[in-house]
């Protein structure tokens, strides 16, 4: 048995593939197993994966039908022996001592899940930017400790994603936790994770590097359809979570509230700049707008963000041209004032997550 059992799935990410492996390799972290899922990548993926495996013996190819990340991931965890389980995209990258610094709070605290910051890249108008999210060293390690503060940890991706996170594998296996095959299976397993766990640590380690968007990618302009109907299901499994932990207390359920109302934000500035006609972009906002759970939220909900709380001021009083109009503004000063959005993001961001 290995510390680290590292799984990642590998599908059209040829250009960026050797960088990510390298990134894992290099460790100054060595006691682990890399299985690299090459999920029916129609590139060169799997023969660069192949080449890996021949150079180093800690390397694990897993060739397999294209069924998405979820199943990629299910079939690393179905071969891994390792104490803990760690899930990088394979388009990203880590520094060098970031395994290492999650093992170290694992080990320290026994937490059955370590979750640390990030460094968020971002490729838009010939410019890169990038900022870290970069929390204070916490410990939660009693039930009742954990369910006061997880709420903290939303805004931000903190708990939506698994690459930010070492899990304790045997909590995983006992419970036979596996990714679910849903458009945000990230979010929903880090949900199933958490419902009955006991311990959680908080690394301030900022060295996984997320490429948010690249050059030549589309990542942050394409208009997602679906992202209204994902986030509000995303958020019906949380409150979920929270039913199952008979939380009530008023302040806790006002954040998590607050947290999907500026999850709704960002859904009303992607419809107010997309390439859909004025009656359409319309049609669409109603539709959060007059939806119950959007309601209570933009009523109970504390938004930490200022920045964010300003911008939901149309949505609470339902001014649907107002909503656009502000969703448009967002996305002017995203678009044209790159480097003055992401610096207001970055202190934005870290503000919230210094608790």
């Amino acid at each position: 048995m290995c510390k680290i059992s590292v799984i990642t799935p590998v599908y059209k990410v040829e250009n960026y593939l050797e960088k990510c492996i390298d990134s894992i390799l290099n460790q100054t972290f060595k006691d682990f197993e890399l299985f690299i899922v090459d999920d029916g990548s129609p590139d060169s993926c799997g023969k660069i994966a192949d080449e890996y495996a021949k150079k180093d013996k800690r390397v694990k190819v897993i060739h397999k039908e294209n069924g998405g990340a979820p199943s990629a991931r299910n079939a690393g965890i179905a071969q891994a022996s390792g104490e803990y389980f760690y899930f990088p995209d394979s388009d990203d990258w880590i520094e060098q001592t970031y395994l290492q610094e999650l093992y170290n709070v694992a080990k320290k605290t026994n937490a059955q899940l370590v979750v640390s910051g990030y460094t968020m890249e971002y490729y838009e108008n010939n410019k890169s930017q990038a900022y870290s999210v970069a929390p204070n060293e916490k410990y939660y390690l009693s039930k009742d400790e954990l369910r006061k503060n997880l709420h903290k940890y939303f805004d931000n991706m903190m708990m939506a994603v698994p690459w930010n996170k070492l899990y304790k594998a045997d909590y995983i296996r006992d419970r036979e936790l596996l990714f679910p095959n849903l458009k945000w299976d990230d979010l929903h397993f880090n949900m199933d994770v958490i419902m009955d766990i006991e311990s959680v640590a908080i690394s301030k380690s900022s060295g996984y590097h997320f490429f948010r968007s690249r050059e030549g990618s589309e990542t942050t302009t394409v208009f997602d359809g679906m992202l209204y109907q994902k986030r509000k299901e995303q958020f019906e499994h949380i409150l979920r979570v929270y039913k199952h932990w008979n939380v009530t207390d008023e302040n806790i359920m006002n954040e998590i509230y607050g947290y999907y109302s500026a999850r709704l934000v960002q859904c009303v500035q992607e419809i107010s700049c997309c390439n859909k006609d004025d009656n359409t972009k319309k049609k669409l906002v109603k539709e959060i707008l007059d939806d119950d759970l959007s309601s209570e939220a933009l009523k109970y909900g504390r938004i930490n963000s200022k920045l964010l709380s300003i911008a939901s001021l149309p949505m609470k009083m339902r001014w649907t041209l107002g909503c656009i109009t502000m969703g448009k503004l967002i996305g002017f000063v995203k678009t044209n004032m790159s480097s003055v959005f992401y610096r207001m993001k970055s202190k934005s961001v870290n503000k919230a997550n210094k608790v």
